[in-house]
């Protein structure tokens, strides 16, 4: 249950009634919480609340809105206020909401941002050329990074200053730096701790550092940190110099960011760029109606290849029953091995040059589980009686079922490594295209091994 709805009227009157102690209460409560509500309120009313709250809690909450909301408290917030909690924001959080809003209102904020924290505009007008589903665009420049002379024992006092002033996004790593900046190793605060006061840093750190570029997908960034366990991963230039760092809070929102937008590409749904409820209707007909005139285009040629086999239809009505049958049946192992390939080849476990090793693998089981229901369609075709002798009906269902469930896994496999070939997403190979292309084959399939078999009949 929404929490707006559960404290909604009690809140709107202590807006107005009592505002310092609904200010006291609101610095009791979870950011994430204070988010939800104003996330459900109206406009005018969240941004009373967000005003209400102390600047540090008022950016620890607009961090956690989602895009839609920011760019809708941040337009009605005057420039000055606006600045304030940009001020108050992480510099990555700070980048993505300046990259909502439009070009005017953003060139507002920042020109008000110049005046009250005129690093933190730079930073923000370097940081916001980078694209958002980069390294660059995800990164943090808040990272502690000292020369490799450095003793322990400075290290230790140099992160305690930069903690307490909160200058950093995380202190459990300390990047050793030289020669304008060049990633040259890193060192675990563990390490420093369990290390001699006396040592230097070159002696601890570790000169095999894992890094991205700035100019990585996020996709990269992601397998990177969970690849080698990391809870942050730097960020270089094309020259190894330190620009910053990506944490792994981070990469969770671009997990399930990537996980959702996978999810309705193989739904055969452009993705939405917000979420649900804020994607407008004519949106949601555009991104859902544009894949469907595909498909239903293509599923005309299903209608082409019975009109082609008319005079086969004619002579034995009984076709006619197992035909949603065959399409079922290819369509669903085709989407079964479309659905394998594609996760294997998101977590590392298919190369595209292993096209072949897959292919081998999923023919092999198209005809191990084509066998299994050919079987049942053969019982099935000879127990349906009608105008053709059993057996023949039989052994029709039964090999076209066969062929269709292993041609699907074929055309599941295939598809993915194709489309990953060409440089596409391998999840715009979608279960129902997957399954169009299945029926439209496994149709004239069904027909031909029908025509042969049943030859002998007519």
């Amino acid at each position: 249950m929404q929490l707006a709805n559960l404290i909604g009227p009690d809140l709107r009157a202590a807006l107005e009634d009592d505002p310092e102690g609904l200010r006291e209460a609101l610095e009791d409560m979870h950011p994430e919480d204070l988010a939800e509500i104003v996330e459900d309120l109206a406009d005018l009313e969240s941004v009373a609340l967000i005003r209400l709250m102390g600047p540090d809690l008022a950016a620890e909450v607009l961090e956690r809105l989602p895009a839609d909301r920011q760019v809708d408290v941040m337009e009605s917030l005057e420039a000055d206020e606006a600045a304030g909690l940009l001020s108050e924001m992480d510099p990555d959080d700070r980048v993505d909401v300046v990259q909502e809003l439009d070009d005017d209102h953003a060139e507002i904020i920042l020109a008000a941002l110049q005046k009250s924290e005129p690093e933190a505009a730079e930073e923000v007008r370097e940081l916001v050329h980078y694209p958002p589903e980069t390294a660059g665009g995800l990164m943090t420049p808040d990272v502690i990074s000292l020369p490799p002379e450095t003793k322990v024992w400075q290290a230790i006092d140099r992160v305690r200053e930069i903690a307490h002033a909160e200058d950093a996004e995380t202190v459990y790593y300390i990047y050793v730096c030289a020669y304008g900046e060049k990633l040259m190793g890193v060192v675990s605060l563990r390490e420093m701790i369990l290390g001699e006061s006396s040592q230097t840093l070159a002696e601890l750190m570790n000169s095999k550092v894992v890094r991205v570029e700035a100019t990585d997908d996020q996709e990269v960034v992601a397998d990177v940190i969970a690849r080698y366990d990391l809870t942050a991963v730097p960020v270089v230039d094309d020259h190894e110099r330190l620009l910053g760092l990506v944490t792994v809070d981070d990469v969770v929102d671009v997990v399930i960011e990537e996980a959702t937008e996978d999810a309705q590409k193989m739904g055969g749904v452009v993705p939405l760029e917000d979420s649900y409820f804020a994607t407008s209707f004519l949106e949601f007909v555009w991104k859902r109606g544009a894949v469907l005139v595909v498909l239903f285009l293509g599923q005309l040629l299903t209608a082409t290849v019975m009109e082609a086999n008319e005079n086969l239809l004619h002579q034995t009505l009984s076709l006619v029953i197992f035909v949603p049958l065959i399409l079922s049946s290819g369509g669903n192992t085709g989407s079964q091995s479309a659905a394998l390939v594609i996760r294997a080849m998101a977590v590392g476990e298919i190369e595209v040059g292993e096209w072949s090793k897959v292919l081998i693998h999923e023919v092999a089981m198209g005809l191990c589980l084509g066998l299994i229901l050919g079987l049942m369609g053969f019982a099935r075709g000879y127990l349906v009686g009608g105008d053709v002798e059993a057996l023949h009906m039989g052994v029709a269902v039964g090999a076209s079922t066969l062929c269709v469930v292993a041609l699907g896994a074929t055309i599941g496999s295939v598809l993915p490594l194709l489309t990953r070939r060409v440089g596409l997403d391998p999840a715009v190979s979608s279960n129902p295209l997957i399954a169009s292309l299945s029926d439209v084959l496994g149709l004239t399939i069904y027909f031909a091994v029908a025509g042969f078999v049943l030859e002998a009949v007519f």
